[in-house]
């Protein structure tokens, strides 16, 4: 007879598991197993996550702008009806109150900063999608360090794929002297379907009364190499009660980064507003992620509806999708100058110019007139409509910024920041090239073909 102590089970939970494998699943087979789950499972979640992007791309409702009522007419944008419904319709409250100063290039836009962040006496709130060390880089760290000191409450919200090359000795000494750092939607393989979800917006306020967007980011590129712009940049400064709902897009990627609300008069001052005839009626745009119709499409359809007289667009990475293609050509045919100014070979990304070429020959045959920047990456994201309307922010016309990705634009009603608006626009016309069919079938073969492929997949940049 065997021993009770041969007979009995084993007690522990690894020995019961040893025993289970041994009988059930022979090494061979479990090696196999496992080296299956380890090989399929990211290749599932990686078809997961492409598919998402397909969805992004081609799973929203077309966007089309009717009046409500029998007949009714779509509002013009120098109308008060128009400005009621764009706020009702992207959830951003239009209101009267503000000073906005246009800022032309990066030096401009970065010293006007550097005034700002060095008369903070509260709070300073900074996030930026891209960053690089350089210059510029270490002039942000060294302020920030002694506004800290000072006593300021700074935060810091940086976007974990745009400002990835930022060196963890930067991060560092900034998080010794006290400043905030915080970085939103780290890139890991495991977190893919946040890694294609990236915040694009500049945000800059202090004390809760100065407010800025625009493209500018922390990084050389944006300031001048001999005497001339590396990349063409438009930024505005505003005060007013708009600088609280800038406010509220930082606290929102605050919130999401570190899982802290912020609050308070400090951030949410609610700035006074200014009073007499330069007054303008503003708004931030802060747009996230949505389904069916996204906000800034939204956006888009009731002011290129609303165009009565012009439609000036400059945009970095201009590769519009079906619906923006026509509501162009439809304010073109209404008999509105419609002209888009986009990068040229300067551009950092050859692949984007090359997408957003492939449109081209459809907006040229409904009338839109397209340019290219020469002297310089263009990276402006503007748009003027008629006499009073102007957006300026990070909003890039590709699917990207339509539909993925955070972005903040300030919509402002003001005649004369229109007509600044115009005036520059024109200046940047005559330092670019006008695009004709014949200039682009005259485009070298390389950049044709190239152009055919990027036509294939336009849809999802």
């Amino acid at each position: 007879m065997p021993s009770s102590e041969m007979t009995a089970p084993p007690r522990s939970g690894r020995a019961r598991l040893r025993l289970f494998t041994q009988r059930w699943l022979p090494a061979a087979r479990w090696r196999r197993w496992v080296a299956g789950a380890v090989f399929v499972a990211p290749l599932v979640y990686a078809g997961a996550q492409t598919w998402h992007r397909f969805a992004d791309a081609f799973g929203t409702t077309p966007v089309r702008v009717r009046g409500a009522a029998v007949g009714a007419a779509l509002p013009a944008v120098d109308s008060p009806a128009f400005r009621h419904t764009l706020s009702a319709l992207t959830q951003t409250t239009m209101q009267p109150g503000h000073h906005v100063e246009l800022l032309v290039d990066g030096p401009a836009t970065l010293a006007r900063i550097d005034r700002d962040l060095a008369s903070a006496r509260s709070v300073i709130a900074v996030q930026n999608y891209y960053c690089e060390p350089g210059d510029v880089a270490d002039w942000f760290k060294t302020r920030l360090i002694e506004r800290a000191r000072a006593g300021v409450a700074v935060y810091f919200l940086r976007d974990g794929f745009g400002c990835r090359s930022l060196t963890r000795g930067w991060l560092d000494s900034v998080r010794a002297a006290g400043v905030n750092v915080a970085t939103l939607r780290p890139v890991r393989w495991w977190t893919m379907h946040e890694s294609m979800h990236r915040s694009h917006v500049r945000i800059v306020m202090v004390d809760g009364r100065v407010g800025y967007v625009g493209g500018f980011g922390l990084a050389d590129k944006w300031v001048d190499r001999d005497g001339a712009p590396r990349w063409r940049e438009t930024s505005v400064r505003f005060t007013g009660p708009a600088v609280a709902q800038l406010a509220g897009a930082f606290a929102v990627g605050w919130g999401h980064a570190t899982g802290d609300l912020l609050s308070g008069d400090a951030l949410f001052a609610n700035g006074q507003p200014v009073s007499g005839d330069r007054a303008a009626i503003a708004g931030v745009l802060f747009t996230q992620r949505a389904y069916g119709m996204p906000v800034p499409e939204r956006f888009l359809a009731l002011a290129l509806a609303g165009a009565r007289k012009r439609v000036y667009i400059a945009n970095s990475y201009f590769v519009p999708n079906h619906a923006l293609r026509t509501w162009l050509v439809a304010a073109a045919r209404r008999g509105v100058d419609g002209r888009v100014l986009a990068p040229s070979a300067a551009i950092d990304i050859p692949f984007t110019r090359a997408a957003g070429r492939s449109t081209f020959p459809e907006l040229l045959r409904g009338g839109v007139r397209l340019y290219e920047y020469q002297p310089a990456m263009m990276h402006a994201k503007t748009m003027v409509i008629d006499d009073a309307f102007v957006a300026v922010g990070s909003l890039n016309l590709d699917n990207l910024s339509l539909r993925i990705n955070d972005e903040a634009v300030l919509m402002v009603h003001d005649v004369a920041l229109a007509d600044t608006m115009v005036a520059q626009f024109t200046r940047d016309l005559t330092q670019s090239v006008e695009i004709t069919p014949a200039s682009l079938r005259a485009s070298p073969l390389r950049e044709r073909m190239l152009t055919a492929v990027a036509r294939l997949v336009r849809d999802l940049l």
